[in-house]
Parts: C-alpha cells; structure tokens; sequence
C-alpha cells in the first residue's frame, strides 16, 4: 500500500480521467488521498474498523464474508467506479467484510474522522450512494439468476475473467466452485473440459487464458 496526493492520480492511473466531482465536492476532495494497493493486498479487513470511505478509480477487488466458522465465502467483484466502506458511513454494517484486491488497484480514501458528517449532509452525494446500493443489490439477484439459468462453462469463462490477472487465472478451485455453485468434481472437469478446447493452458496450479474465445463463451456466443 503506497499514499499518493490526489495530484498525482493522473500518473498513477493507466485508463481515461476520472471524473472525480461527479461524486465529491472540491472542499471533500481537498481532504482527500490517493491509495495504490497491489496484487493480493487487503484494502479492508473483516476484524478492523473501517476508517476510511474508498473510491475504486482503477483495478478489480473481491469482498469476502467471514463466517463466525472461520470460514470465509465470495460474495462480489468490485471495480472502477465502486464504492469501499459505504455501509460503514451509513452504519447499516455490524460486521466489516474483507476486501482483496485482484490486481493492482487505485482508490481514492476520504477518513471518516474528517468528511462523514459533510458526507451525509451532503443530498448530491446520498442520491449517488442511494442509485449505487440499489445497482448493487441487482447485480447479486442478478448472479444468483444466473447461477440457476446459464450453463457452467458460461458462468466459468466470466468468472476467469474477472479474476485474472496478467491472463493468467490462479484461484483457489474450492472458492470457485463455491462462488459458482457448483461441486468441486464439476468445475474440475469443465475445467478439463475447457483445456481440450484450448480456451485455457495448464501451469502449474495455475491456468494461461486464451482471453479472446472466454468472452465468447462468457457471452454465451459458442453453441451447446
């Protein structure tokens, strides 16, 4: 994790401007920084107060539930444009998930101790926050839609994709089949399945994506 003043984003950042005052105003953004967490890194963790609210500017992260087991499930992928700690301003969240970046993710951090009360006072921020929870919660009824109506091998070209980094997949099989749905013997044999087929190339543990054909199949493009 490296901090970065918020001049600095246009360097640090690989894709087009973002355009930061359609969230804040200029006095929230000028209590702001600018966060860089790498491949793996936790932006957020389950046991920890959230202490910040994050803006997702660039690269992908996945949140985790933490069951009082120990055990912890996949619940959402995370984005450009996605919120981190917006239920912790809200305090609608009792129990903090974890948040793990992907890949190499950029946010800008706005600390609670110094923006929360302008934040919830501020109307041009709740209708942005009040649209974004309410597309959030379409696109789990979406996923659990999706896990009973397509195919594995659609779902699973998809979630490879949300997931590589570098074209290369490298998630743990077990968290997989989880997030999908599926047993652990029916993921592994799409799995070879998809290998007979040179979408993908085994590594390892580990698999090299042909990119270019797993959009195709993640769009349900391939014939049955």
């Amino acid at each position: 994790m490296k901090k970065y003043s918020l001049d600095q984003l246009t360097a640090l950042t690989k894709n087009s401007p973002f355009d930061l005052s359609h969230y804040f105003s200029d006095a929230l953004l000028n209590q702001a920084k600018i966060i860089v967490y790498t491949n793996k890194e936790y932006i957020v963790r389950f046991d920890k107060e959230v202490e910040q609210l994050f803006l997702m500017i660039e690269g992908r992260a996945k949140i985790y539930k933490i069951h009082e087991n120990g055990r912890r499930s996949l619940i959402q992928f995370l984005g450009k444009g996605d919120f981190i700690g917006e239920l912790s301003l809200l305090a609608v969240e009792e129990q903090v998930k974890d948040v793990q970046a992907i890949n190499r993710c950029v946010c800008l951090a706005l600390p609670y101790y110094k923006v929360k009360q302008e934040l919830l006072n501020d109307n041009h921020f709740l209708r942005i926050i009040a649209k974004y929870l309410g597309e959030k919660v379409l696109l789990r009824v979406e996923h659990f839609s999706n896990n009973q109506n397509y195919e594995l091998k659609h779902r699973l070209a998809a979630y490879m994709l949300q997931t590589e980094v570098e074209g290369l997949y490298t998630e743990k099989q077990t968290e997989t089949a989880e997030f999908l749905g599926v047993s652990y013997r029916h993921l592994l044999y799409t799995l070879a399945e998809f290998q007979k087929e040179k979408l993908v190339i085994k590594q390892g543990k580990n698999y090299q994506l042909n990119q270019a054909k797993l959009k195709k199949l993640a769009l349900g493009l391939f014939e049955d």
